[in-house]
């Protein structure tokens, strides 16, 4: 808050500097405090008019833009510590949709993640030194929220055309709008599960029933081989008319009940065989993992936008308590945490320059007069 005077100070001093300059080039005797310029009653005249001079020449110059590039280059690894409010629901539900309860911690930490705590740490205890806050919630503050009455207020979304709603406009809008996209994503990782057991289980009892049916098949025809071996002498018996009958064809299959139409037309037809039979079940397994693979495109289970909410601590208090009150009322799942980090500093556009003629200084009449 101390630079902004300060450099306009420090343009009051430049336009002192340019304008003793041009006195003493003129002749004239020159003398100054600050912003205010002396020098003998007959020279106040043509003192005045250099005094303007000297300011429309400097205003003229791109000095806002001069010090916007120069902050840029001077401060481009500079990293300044900020505290926010973060709305964070990552854990809150189940793949169910149930609540979670109870905060959810990681079991491991890599080392990135290490790196990132030590740098939340160092962020915080800046903030501390600089704004005299030891004491008060600087780390983090959970608040649960009412299981029941949030659970019936839940009901999934279309993620694939869901229009966002924009956190800095409307904060209390967007963390609602992330608890349905979060609930319906661990909603849909459940549907994946149960419909890929699903799958899966179809997958095994169909092989299941294809192979006890060649090995009846198996079974069946070697009896039949069996039967049809010569036999001795002393067991010989007169062939009936019916055992002198050749063989006929073999039945088609119609056991609907126990095999997929689809696998009874393929024996039917002739492409699925004792000898295929390997390379049939090889081809049910890829069609099997193309249905699953097609669950993920069904179920979205990721979002491309993080749902995580931040609000700068300080400066949107007013609406950092509504989250706190809606997350008490159990109208919202997620949990409100103070987190410290180092963003990296930037600076904004210039404002668009108004539409003020400099050179009208040179003929105002309040202007160093």
């Amino acid at each position: 808050t101390a630079f902004p005077p300060n450099f306009v100070h420090s343009l009051d001093a430049s336009h002192m500097v340019l304008s003793a300059i041009e006195c003493k080039i003129a002749g004239l005797v020159f003398a100054s405090v600050h912003d205010s310029y002396w020098t003998h009653a007959c020279d106040v005249d043509k003192m005045n008019t250099i005094l303007r001079d000297q300011f429309v020449r400097m205003h003229t110059e791109p000095i806002m833009e001069r010090l916007k590039a120069e902050f840029e280059e001077r401060y481009s690894d500079h990293m300044l510590p900020v505290a926010s409010w973060d709305y964070v629901n990552s854990f809150s539900f189940e793949k169910n949709g149930a609540l979670k309860a109870g905060t959810q911690r990681l079991s491991k930490t890599t080392r990135e993640q290490r790196r990132q705590l030590v740098e939340t740490e160092l962020a915080r205890l800046h903030l501390e030194t600089c704004e005299d806050t030891v004491g008060e919630d600087m780390v983090q503050q959970q608040i649960t929220a009412n299981d029941a009455e949030l659970a019936e207020s839940m009901e999934p979304v279309d993620l694939t055309s869901i229009e966002l709603v924009d956190s800095e406009t409307d904060p209390v809008g967007a963390a609602r709008q992330a608890d349905l996209i979060a609930y319906t994503t661990r909603i849909n990782a459940g549907r994946i599960r149960d419909e890929r057991k699903a799958i899966m289980k179809e997958h095994r009892e169909r092989v299941s029933r294809l192979r006890s049916y060649f090995t009846r098949q198996a079974k069946a025809a070697k009896a039949a081989k069996a039967e049809r071996k010569p036999r001795k002498k002393s067991e010989s018996v007169e062939p009936t008319v019916e055992s002198a009958e050749p063989t006929s064809k073999p039945q088609v299959v119609t056991e609907a009940g126990k095999l997929e139409a689809a696998d009874l037309d393929a024996i039917n037809s002739g492409v699925l065989a004792q000898d295929s039979l390997d390379t049939y079940i090889e081809t049910l397994k890829l069609d099997r993992d193309l249905q699953i693979d097609r669950l993920q495109a069904k179920y979205p289970t990721k979002f491309d936008r993080p749902l995580i909410i931040s609000l700068p601590a300080g400066s949107r208090a007013a609406e950092v308590e509504q989250l706190k009150m809606l997350i008490k009322q159990g109208k919202l799942a997620g949990r409100l945490v103070k987190s410290h980090r180092f963003d990296k500093l930037t600076f904004d556009d210039l404002p668009a320059q108004g539409d003020f003629n400099i050179n009208e200084v040179l003929q105002s009449p309040y202007f160093f007069s």
